[in-house]
């Protein structure tokens, strides 16, 4: 009777979460960032479209929009993830044994983690919803 029949491997769900965040914010640090810079930061300045200007008050009604918040909570948090990702498997790939460790792996997806939360804390202390 072969035992390797019965066995039935689990996903690695943990695993399977890293790598979305991994694609998700190489999507995202690919097409989205280049796209919200060449609009609000070349663009927007030449006056080819409008965009938010440096006062106050535009910033105030734009970032106490739900959805603008979100948007920069993606637009900020996903590249983290993929950075940290990204660079611990550089140096997985360089032969830092360390890298594969899991102190390394707290190090990385918890700083992008702790990224993601400031984010959170600032997008939603800053200017309330309205």
């Amino acid at each position: 009777m072969n035992h390797d029949a019965e066995h039935v491997q689990k996903p690695a769900i943990a695993h399977l979460i890293w790598w979305f965040l991994f694609a998700q914010g190489g999507v995202i640090a690919a097409i989205l960032l280049p796209v919200h810079i060449l609009v609000q930061g070349i663009l927007g300045p030449l006056g080819i479209v409008q965009v938010v200007d440096r006062h106050y008050d535009t910033w105030a009604n734009v970032i106490g929009n739900p959805i603008v918040k979100l948007y920069l909570l993606v637009l900020i948090a996903f590249p983290f993830f993929h950075f940290a990702h990204r660079l611990r498997y550089l140096l997985v790939d360089l032969g830092v044994p360390a890298a594969r460790s899991i102190p390394a792996q707290v190090i990385f997806y918890g700083g992008a983690i702790v990224v993601t939360l400031v984010t959170i804390w600032v997008l939603l202390t800053t200017v309330p919803i309205g």
